[in-house]
């Protein structure tokens, strides 16, 4: 039967051949006369590259206003050297990452005295809940980068969406990752990756991530770590990229030893996410009309404490998107505490008047009885002479988590303005706030001298932003915040990061402008403030003054990237949480190589 199919391939094949020769009578084929008349030769195969359509990023959709959204893409997320999602959440102005110690700690991320409120992080544009013993709070330090080439933060007056992409291979031309890593107290890191895409549009993609420390001196609270990160995709979108189906699984693997002093906790866990995902659209450029299927599951295992946690969800999509609006409704069944979520999303800009209005709402239905509901809106308006204005607003009465069932409903109403101007030199915006009281729900079980945060009270606050080309290749940076009214447990006054970074491409002796050059001095800082969250006995705790140097040294060679980092470069004697200490002048260096032949 095949090679019935084969043959007959071949005779309509070598018709249509002569069919063309007797119509053609002024092309000729100058290869043909050294070809034999049995020659079965096949021609050689296409290998130009090509770059075939994916699943569009869940993230939050547009338009939203200027400046409403930071986005890191995967050129930035390998410049900035930031190796976990905590490391990237300090370039956001406000948050403060509660860090434990050097890597491997535990490092909680804070934003607006809301707690395990404070973020809501999406992976593929799926919830990702905490489990485990701490079914509370998110550990970002624990979420490592290798897997994402985007992320996106939607900057909110009460708390912040993170949007986590995974990667989105296009090219048929095969890729293959290799990185490694040493440095200070026995650090290392080993990462590889290998994508490719067939012209059919099939794809698949492997990262591996392994990186470990050992333990550090008796005075320290860095103890030995371990931890492995996998992702294994596989991608079906044809070109035209009208349907395509796609499958991710992540698994995450780690150890924490427990110091000798009881102040670092013994954890280990291993946790498994998959996605499954089908979509079908209009069109191939992300126009019109769209539907997308989502499945999902997470569970974790091992855990030393306590045993297995597993849930579950399966969620409908429909979007409508135009040039200048957009349309998404979304609903989401849960199970085994998965929430179960109906939600709404819109964006429009209007065509004579510089405006965009973006917004959404979400009821939440939790598996014991309880309801929330959040709603979020935005205008912006751009001005002339490049200036812009940004208004927005928040109000929520949900839950802080939906695994605690002792968690009660709270309502807020939190406000924000904002100024900006922009320029291909300076980029500047200030903005100011309020935020609603808010209790938050205890603290994350990585930070034992923590045990919870005190109610925050009605806060106002000031946020500024800027970022300058002072000459080509120098960029100046940074952020500061300031809670001038109220403010909540580890959100500090003058609260700022600095930056200045110098990449150049000097060295001309690669004529294709395949070297570039990177260093980077960033330093955050901030004043004395009494609220440093309470202990296990209601004590309340202090933050002390401080400010903490970091460098990075890049150098990139086509597709080879050399990097040198050192943390506490100033040695500074400080520490982000009291009674837990950071290392001074902590170094790691290593190189990544991408193939792409």
């Amino acid at each position: 039967m095949i090679r019935a199919v084969l043959v007959a391939t071949l005779a309509l094949a070598a018709l249509a051949t002569s069919v063309g020769a007797q119509a053609d009578t002024t092309q000729h084929d100058t290869t043909a006369a050294g070809r034999q008349a049995g020659d079965s030769t096949q021609p050689a195969r296409d290998t130009t590259e090509a770059l075939l359509p994916t699943f569009t990023p869940d993230i939050a959709p547009g338009p939203l206003p200027r400046h409403a959204r930071y986005t890191f893409t995967d050129d930035s997320l390998l410049l900035l050297s930031s190796q976990t999602l905590s490391d990237l959440l300090t370039h956001i102005p406000g948050v403060y990452v509660v860090r434990g110690g050097w890597y491997g700690q535990s490092e909680i991320a804070l934003y607006g005295g809301r707690g395990p409120a404070s973020f809501e992080i999406f992976v593929d544009g799926v919830p990702y809940l905490p489990l485990g013993r701490d079914s509370i709070y998110v550990d970002p330090a624990r979420i490592s980068l290798a897997a994402y080439q985007r992320v996106d933060v939607l900057v909110t007056p009460g708390a912040l969406q993170v949007y986590l992409v995974s990667l989105r291979y296009r090219s048929t031309n095969p890729r293959t990752l290799i990185g490694i890593m040493t440095g200070r107290q026995d650090i290392a890191g080993y990462r590889a990756g290998y994508s490719k895409r067939s012209r059919s549009g099939f794809g698949v993609s492997l990262i591996a991530d392994w990186n470990s420390i050992g333990p550090g001196p008796l005075s320290s609270s860095t103890t030995s770590f371990g931890t492995s990160d996998f992702l294994l995709k596989a991608e079906y979108v044809p070109p035209g990229g009208r349907v395509g189906a796609t499958f991710a699984l992540f698994t995450s693997s780690w150890k924490r030893s427990a110091a000798t002093d009881n102040r670092v906790v013994g954890w280990r866990q291993d946790r498994l996410d998959r996605v499954l995902r089908f979509f079908i659209a209009q069109r191939g450029d992300g126009l019109g009309w769209r539907v997308t299927t989502t499945l999902t599951s997470s569970g974790l295992t091992h855990d030393t404490l306590v045993g297995e946690r597993a849930v579950s969800s399966g969620t409908l999509e429909a979007s409508l998107t135009g040039r200048r609006a957009s349309l998404v409704a979304m609903a989401r069944g849960g199970a085994g505490g998965m929430p179960s979520q109906f939600e709404a999303r819109a964006g429009w800009t209007a065509g004579l008047v510089p405006l965009t209005l973006a917004g959404w709402f979400r009821q939440s239905l939790y598996a014991d009885g309880r309801q929330g509901v959040r709603s979020y809106g935005t205008a912006g308006l751009r001005l002339p002479l490049g200036f812009s204005a940004r208004a927005e607003a928040s109000w929520q009465k949900d839950v802080q988590s939906s695994l605690v069932t002792t968690d009660d409903l709270q309502e807020t109403l939190d406000l924000a303005g904002w100024i900006g101007f922009d320029h291909p030199r300076l980029s500047v915006e200030v903005g100011r706030g309020r935020r609603d009281p808010f209790a938050p729900l205890g603290f994350g079980g990585g930070i034992i001298t923590v045990d919870s945060l005190h109610p925050s009270p009605l806060t106002e606050f000031l946020a500024v932003r800027a970022d300058v080309q002072v000459v080509s290749g120098l960029r100046l940076s940074g952020w500061y915040f300031d809670p001038i009214v109220g403010g909540a447990d580890f959100e500090p006054p003058h609260h700022a990061r600095v930056s200045a970074t110098f990449q150049s491409k000097f060295w001309r002796v690669f004529k294709s402008g395949i070297f570039s050059l990177r260093g980077e001095v960033a330093m955050e800082s901030w004043t004395r403030w009494g609220l440093g969250g309470l202990d296990s006995l209601g004590v309340g705790r202090s933050l002390g003054g401080a400010s903490f140097v970091d460098t990075n040294i890049q150098m990139q060679l086509a597709g080879v990237t050399l990097f040198w980092t050192m943390r506490n470069a100033n040695v500074m004697r400080a520490s982000y949480v009291e009674g837990l200490g950071y290392p001074k002048a902590v170094q790691s260096w290593g190189a990544r190589w991408y193939f792409t032949n």
